[in-house]
């Protein structure tokens, strides 16, 4: 499991430019949250989230276990192009 967060003002919303590169392959899968800063900060808005504090929950607890969702033998051939 991969985690990265990076803060950015957006001058183009069309194109997002990170500070570093994701160290992931072509055709991997990806969860992308993106939240946005309006008159709310970011940690009250995930605090205030329901739905998103379980989802974390579930997300931490699966990964802890190891038993989280595990690829078939050929998607890993398609991820890693094995």
């Amino acid at each position: 499991m991969y985690a990265y967060k990076e803060i950015l003002t957006l001058d183009n919303p069309q194109q997002i430019n990170l500070s570093q590169p994701l160290p992931f392959l072509k055709g991997k899968k990806v969860e992308i949250l993106i939240i946005v800063e309006d008159d709310i900060n970011e940690t009250d808005y995930i605090l205030q989230n329901k739905a998103l504090m379980q989802q974390i929950a579930l997300s931490q607890q699966t990964h802890q276990q190891q038993t989280g969702y595990q690829p078939t033998a050929e998607e890993l051939h398609e991820i890693v192009g094995i």
